[in-house]
């Protein structure tokens, strides 16, 4: 993105880690094993579709193919932040606006990584309530993104509001809150792939466990 607009970029609210399945049944059986709830979802998308939570973090599951996993918020004025995006320079990957459609947009962070802004969520943000934990997974730490330059991303996501955040060190990482979500960029030498990072007491350092659409989860000590 460039200078060329002084307009406040905002992601919005946190919604969901959005991914994309070929397998919804055998996506939902995976994440309900590894103790996720699963919650109510709306009618907005005419495809498959699931949403599970645990501890802070809520997957959509979608039985669609697109580039995955998204960052995916709700923005109250999605298509005022479209232009202001657009004002800022940013390169939007995909937009569908009209009064016909349901409106949402994606961009790319400096790693390439998708983010999706909605304007209206497609399950209630309340409608159960998830452990804090996770009985096999232990405690949600962060949704965890490669990249090559993790200063130059990190500074990306705090330019679309992230705040700095206390991270822990047993995930070494770029720490921020964006939405509501705990969100950390750590060394794509380290892991070349996303990740959805727990913390188990006595579990072997750097346990990974991959689900059937590939999304990686990490345990660490």
């Amino acid at each position: 993105m460039t200078a060329r607009s002084t307009t406040a970029l905002d992601l919005g609210r946190f919604h969901e880690i959005s991914v994309s399945t070929t397998d919804l049944d055998a996506s939902l059986r995976f994440y309900e094993l590894m103790g996720f709830s699963r919650g109510n979802v709306g009618d907005v998308w005419p495809h498959p579709y699931a949403a599970v939570t645990v501890g802070g973090v809520t997957l959509g599951l979608h039985e669609y193919k697109f580039p995955s996993p998204s960052f995916t918020s709700v923005h109250d004025d999605v298509n005022a932040a479209l232009e202001a995006y657009r004002a800022a320079g940013a390169v939007i990957a995909f937009a569908k606006t009209g009064a016909d459609c349901f409106n949402e947009f994606g961009l790319r962070d400096p790693a390439g990584h998708m983010i999706t802004l909605l304007e209206r969520a497609t399950h209630p943000d309340d409608a159960w309530n998830p452990s804090s934990t996770s009985p096999a997974l232990g405690e949600f730490l962060a949704f965890s993104l490669p990249s090559a330059a993790p200063e130059i991303s990190a500074g990306f996501w705090q330019a679309l509001g992230a705040e700095t955040w206390q991270g822990r060190p047993c995930w070494p990482a770029t720490w921020l809150r964006v939405g509501g979500l705990v969100l950390a960029i750590h060394h794509e030498a380290e892991l070349d792939r996303p990740a959805l990072v727990f913390h188990r007491h006595g579990v072997a350092e750097g346990t990974r466990v991959e689900s059937p659409e590939g999304l990686l989860i990490v345990m660490v000590g």
